[in-house]
Formats: C-alpha cells, structure tokens, sequence
C-alpha cells in the first residue's frame, strides 16, 4: 500500500486522481460548524445538497449522536469518489462553542475505522484531509503526519496478520505547499512522493509568417506577468484554499487545487474573479455563488 502526501484538496482531486474514498471528520451530531474552515470548504466542493444529505442520515437514526469515531456514509454529491464518509471526531457545537480539537488517539482509530470500511468493499484508493481541525488543533503538517502513520500502523498489522488490504493507495491532501512539504520532513521513509500528473502532447505548432520587423516599441515585452517570489512563497504557506462560495477581493491570495496559488487581480461586475496565477497565466472564475 503507497501512502502519498499530496498538494491538494481532499474535496477537490482532479479527474485523474479520482479515488472510491473521501473522508471528512466534523461533529458527533453530523452538523456541520459554521464559519470558515474544513467543514465551509466541504460544502462548497459537495454542494448545497450537503445539509439535506446530512439531515437525511440524521432522520434514520431519530437524530441520536454518532459515538466518537463512528462515520457515516453519505452520497458522494460533487465530490469525484464512490464513498463519502463523515467520520466523528469532536462533540457537537454547544451554545455557540465549538468543541476542542480531538486528540492523537482519535485521529489513529478514525483513520482504521475509514481504512476497515474502504478494506471490506476493495477499495483501491482512499484520500484523507489533514484530520483533526479545531479549536487547540495540532498544526496542519503534525496532523497530516498522524494520519500517514497511522495508515502505515494499519498496513503493517493487516500484514502480520495475514490479511491483505486491498488498498492500493492513500492520497494524503492538503492544498498548501509549505504544509505538505514540512509534513513530508517529518515522514521521510513513510510516504512517496506523487508521481507528476501527466501533460498532454503539445498539438503541432501551424506555422507562421514571419513578423514585420520595426513595429515593435523601443523596450517593450513580451514576457508573461508574474507574481512577486517573496509574495507567492509566503502565501503557499498562509492562503485559504479557493472555495467559489467565498466573495473576494482584489488582491485577495488563495491556493487553487489544480492551479496553484492565485491572487485576484479585479472583480467583475459579472460575477467573475480576474486572477492571476504562479504559472503567469490569466483566469476567470466564478465566486461568491
């Protein structure tokens, strides 16, 4: 079984990292909490229908709580998986007060409780966030490293044991690069590196007639504009993952899932985000919806 730490997001896999598992862990009661964080950008990569597909599971069970640990299985919505699992890892919000961030014991015995479900319905790939968000949370790199050892501990005794896993990979996500990076220090010998997506071929360049000498001004370029180095490198580090539902700003930073690291350049009055990305291109894309 390859365990692979990967810079992107756990709801936003692309296509071709498509995997039957995704887990998420929330509240006892399947909530999920307001404001930002985890549970605001599972809601905008599943879609709106995720509180009803919530509230549907809670109606089968007469709204009792999930016991700390416990998943439930709900429809995959957006999200590019067979199998979209709740996992229970806090206490439910209480009079406005989040719960504390769960502890080391829980995130390992929620990541072979998600790890036993994919086994027992051969699943090949499964994808974990960094587990464990929260008030008095781990930093982000620590509970990546949690869950990847934890996955390790699980292979391993499924391999004393005699029992094959049937798991042939875990994707091990988060969307910023300074996070996965420092979590991959501290694995060293654990995970794999992904291997690079694949390109597709070039179409053949047509060709051209050669361009009239002498029009050109005095100076001018042609290069791509580009983010300021110091800039990006700290906003790997500290930009929010893109979430479409968020209204931005110009100037505003964030980290795209296929993309990369974005900063807005203007708002248009269609809805529309002009952003300029570390690769120089330009992009348009829908916000605040």
């Amino acid at each position: 079984m390859d365990i692979l730490l990967l810079q992107a997001s756990a709801h936003e896999l692309p296509t071709s990292r498509r995997v039957g598992v995704v887990v998420h862990d929330g509240a006892t009661d399947a909530r999920p909490w307001p404001g930002p964080g985890p549970d605001r950008e599972l809601l905008g990569a599943y879609g709106p229908e995720l509180g009803e597909a919530l509230a549907r599971e809670r109606d089968k069970t007469a709204g009792a709580v999930l016991p700390i640990g416990g998943l439930l299985r709900l429809h995959p919505g957006r999200l590019h998986c067979d199998f979209f699992l709740w996992a229970a890892t806090r206490a439910p919000e209480e009079e406005g007060r989040q719960a504390k961030a769960p502890d080391r014991a829980t995130l390992e015995a929620t990541v072979a409780a998600a790890l036993d479900f994919a086994a027992e319905r051969n699943v090949i790939r499964i994808a974990f966030p960094a587990l464990g968000a929260g008030p008095d949370a781990l930093p982000d790199a620590d509970r990546l490293a949690i869950v990847a050892r934890a996955c390790h501990a699980w292979h391993e005794q499924r391999y004393a044991a005699g029992r094959a896993s049937g798991i042939e990979e875990v994707l091990i996500c988060d969307p910023r690069l300074g996070v996965v990076a420092a979590a991959r220090r501290a694995l060293a010998g654990v995970v794999k590196a992904p291997p690079p997506e694949p390109r597709p071929a070039a179409p053949p360049r047509a060709a051209t007639k050669p361009k009239p000498t002498g029009t050109r001004a005095k100076g001018a370029s042609t290069r791509k504009p580009r983010l300021d180095e110091a800039e990006l490198g700290h906003a790997r580090a500290t930009a929010r993952p893109w979430d479409r539902t968020t209204r931005y700003a110009a100037g505003d930073w964030f980290v795209h899932a296929k993309f990369g690291v974005g900063r807005v350049m203007e708002i248009a009055a269609d809805g529309y985000a002009t952003i300029l990305f570390e690769d120089g291109e330009i992009r348009r894309l829908i916000h605040a919806r």
